[in-house]
């Protein structure tokens, strides 16, 4: 058995498994990211496939990529962007359709950057 990964993690920081929100995005200028429910992977890549977004949660930025690319490459051809300033400063970074539709994103918590609860 493997030692938990450390890759992506602050200092003393214990390893979570992912947890995959329903999400949708802040009226505003903010850019934030407003987490749902909790989804299993077929429920998220069925709101990809619809365009709707989905946000991939937890401590481990490495994991929580990972399971965003593998949501996202089960709808389509995607690529990745970092967080786009233009929606503001709580933006995610995130992956998308290479060519829309369906439109939406499969967006990922970083170390400093994370989904907000809906109010």
């Amino acid at each position: 058995m493997g030692m938990p990964t450390t890759q992506g993690l602050a200092a003393g920081v214990a390893s979570e498994p992912p947890r995959i929100h329903e999400a949708t995005l802040a009226s505003g200028p903010s850019g934030a990211v407003l987490k749902g429910p909790e989804i299993d992977f077929p429920t998220a890549v069925a709101r990809r496939q619809v365009g709707e977004n989905i946000v991939v949660c937890g401590n481990d930025r490495t994991a929580n990529q990972n399971v965003a690319r593998s949501i996202e490459a089960s709808v389509g051809p995607y690529r990745q962007e970092r967080f786009h300033r233009k929606p503001g400063p709580l933006a995610l970074p995130h992956f998308q359709q290479w060519t829309k539709p369906p439109y939406g994103h499969s967006f990922y918590e970083t170390g400093k950057r994370k989904a907000r609860k809906q109010p």
